[in-house]
């Protein structure tokens, strides 16, 4: 083979594998265009051979030979391949880098232009805020101004309802000691007298049993004389048993005589007695007619309604007027009917509703007359003219008055719209007054609506007051605290975030919950008594079982929650309020635990011997 035909195989290798690398071809499609190229490169050189007569084993020596040059070329070629693809694929990266870091300097370029809108937009309202500000400040003063005037006229008139209350309270509290000490008296009378006509009931039983025994003798002496008689004994014998016999009928009569005047005795004694207790009932019937009039919750025009809240007597009668003829006449289901009708019974109520009625009917009657009596003409003299313009004058005081009276009403509104509930205020009193330490801490996810007008509160500790929340008013909580025992959920969301509200469900309805948080916690451990504390029967913590003094111990089996306070539920069935102030836990080991069951009767017999002295 000739350098030419070498030269023109290795050309057409390597134009082939250029080829075949820019077209990013297989590596055995190469290799198949490779050995077709060889074939004919064989066959060409073979007629050369033949042509110029060479030696057949040079040739297939020389083709060996090519044949090892051409895999070298091509593991080269494939190298090459692998490098360029591997350059390809690192180039691509960078530019999808370099299009990322675009994209994100656009964003922060966007987001930028967004925050100083956001910036501008800010400032604007800032500023229209701090003129509304000022503006509701100026109002706000004008309104805390009429309020003010309001307020000290409503104090003046409390203050003079809270003297004349406490006068009536005194003398009311006078009338009631000086009927007690009467009462007692009359006690005491009665309870003579009774002693007094048991004595004569036990002469008369005396009497009655001595007049059986005598009519015993006398038959017996009767039985006696008619034997001696039968016998025919002495006659000194028979009227010796006449003369006893006699003896004793004298005696009988004397007995039974007087046995007639201790029975007139008790009879009279009796008669006193019932007369002198319908007295005594009467008295008390009165007196209880004035302590409904007045007593210490009540006053001459108040009573006690069927919710337990004191009403004018007037609202309550024209309630009950009501009630009646819906259900006495138009046939209609009331509700509450029942003690509705109760509390008419009261004698305020009675009066006001006989006023009512009056009322009515004299309205009715002059409505009546109205219409029957003739039509007359109306004019105006000459003297009437004069006092037109004094009635004028009177229109206008009584039209400033009535608009005094407006603004008042209005500013007694708008200081009710911030008034709580009153359930609610002897809570946060309550829970103030128990201290404000914080015992333990719950995480919930719950959804609550408030109920009642409540307070939230900006710390827990029930006396940060915040605004007022409304009733219906949809909050989200994520934490319960309990400051000296009492209850309090957390806000999480809106804004309100991070403040206190009452768990109380009285003022705080669950409507949703996430959470796992019962009602009782099991707590095995023991509580320790800082100070002297009461030991309840019940969970409501109402009726005291015992009572412990500081250093006293006692084992728990766990923590309860039972109107909105924290409980320790003691292993004997006792119950502890919770409250860091008065307890703290301990190790269960107790070996100094108080018997409580000895205390109840400790306090029991003490109990019984205050009563004794009382007595």
């Amino acid at each position: 083979m000739s350098k030419e035909q070498k030269e023109k195989v290795v050309e057409n290798t390597t134009t082939d594998s250029t080829k075949e690398k820019n077209n990013m071809t297989s590596f055995f499609s190469r290799f198949k265009k490779q050995v077709k190229t060889f074939n004919l490169k064989n066959n060409e050189s073979t007629t050369s051979i033949n042509n110029n007569h060479l030696d057949e084993s040079a040739l297939e020596k020389e083709l060996r030979e090519k044949e090892k040059e051409v895999k070298l070329k091509e593991k080269e070629l494939k190298q090459r391949a692998l490098e360029l693809e591997n350059a390809k694929k690192k180039f691509e990266e960078q530019q999808r880098k370099i299009e990322e870091e675009r994209k994100k300097n656009e964003l922060a370029r966007a987001e930028r232009e967004r925050l100083e809108k956001e910036r501008i937009a800010r400032e604007k309202e800032l500023e229209r805020q701090r003129i509304e500000k000022e503006k509701a400040e100026k109002r706000e003063k004008e309104r805390l101004e009429k309020e003010r005037i309001a307020r000290e006229k409503e104090l003046e008139r409390q203050r003079i309802e809270k003297e004349q209350a406490e006068r009536r309270k005194r003398e009311y509290r006078r009338k009631e000691k000086e009927f007690q000490i009467l009462e007692d008296k009359k006690k005491v009378e009665f309870l003579q007298k009774e002693n007094e006509m048991r004595e004569h009931e036990n002469t008369l039983l005396s009497l009655q049993t001595t007049l059986i025994s005598l009519e015993d003798k006398i038959e017996e002496k009767k039985l006696t004389i008619a034997t001696l008689k039968n016998r025919n004994a002495d006659k000194e014998k028979i009227t010796l048993e006449e003369k006893r016999l006699n003896s004793l009928v004298a005696q009988k009569q004397i007995t039974q005589k007087d046995i007639a005047s201790e029975k007139k005795i008790i009879e009279k004694i009796q008669k006193n007695l019932e007369i002198e207790y319908k007295l005594n009932g009467l008295k008390k019937e009165i007196h209880s007619i004035k302590k409904e009039v007045i007593n210490e919750d009540e006053t001459a025009f108040k009573v006690k309604y069927i919710d337990n809240n004191v009403r004018n007597i007037f609202v309550v009668s024209i309630i009950y007027i009501k009630a009646y003829i819906s259900k006495k006449v138009f046939r209609q289901k009331v509700e509450n009917y029942d003690q509705i009708k109760k509390v008419s019974k009261n004698i305020k109520v009675r009066i006001a509703t006989s006023v009512i009625l009056a009322i009515i009917l004299s309205i009715c009657f002059l409505v009546t007359l109205k219409f029957i009596s003739s039509a007359k003409e109306h004019y105006v003299s000459f003297g009437e003219t004069n006092t037109t313009a004094v009635d004028t004058t009177e229109e206008m005081k009584k039209q400033k008055e009535a608009e005094e009276k407006a603004k008042i009403l209005e500013a007694q509104e708008k200081a009710a719209a911030a008034r709580i509930d009153s359930d609610a205020q002897d809570e946060e009193i309550t829970a103030k007054l128990a201290g404000s330490f914080t015992s333990y801490s719950f995480d919930v996810d719950r959804q609550v609506t408030v109920n009642k007008k409540i307070h939230a509160f900006k710390s827990a500790s029930w006396s940060d007051q915040g605004e007022v929340i409304e009733p219906g008013t949809k909050l989200t909580v994520n934490k319960i605290v309990s400051p000296a025992g009492y209850l309090m959920y957390q806000i999480s969301s809106g804004n309100l975030q991070g403040q206190f509200i009452t768990a109380n469900e009285k003022f705080v309805s669950v409507d949703s919950k996430n959470d796992q948080l019962e009602n009782f916690i099991s707590r095995p451990v023991a509580i320790k008594f800082l100070a002297t504390q009461n030991v309840y029967s019940d969970e409501t913590a109402s009726k005291v079982r015992v009572t412990f003094g500081n250093g006293a111990q006692l084992n728990i089996n766990g923590i309860g929650i039972n109107n909105n306070r924290l409980i320790y539920h003691v292993s004997d069935g006792s119950f502890v309020p919770v409250n860091p102030v008065r307890v703290i836990e301990v190790s269960r080991e107790t070996p100094k635990t108080k018997n409580i069951d000895s205390n109840d009767n400790k306090n029991a017999s003490n109990s019984q011997s205050n009563q004794r002295t009382t007595r």
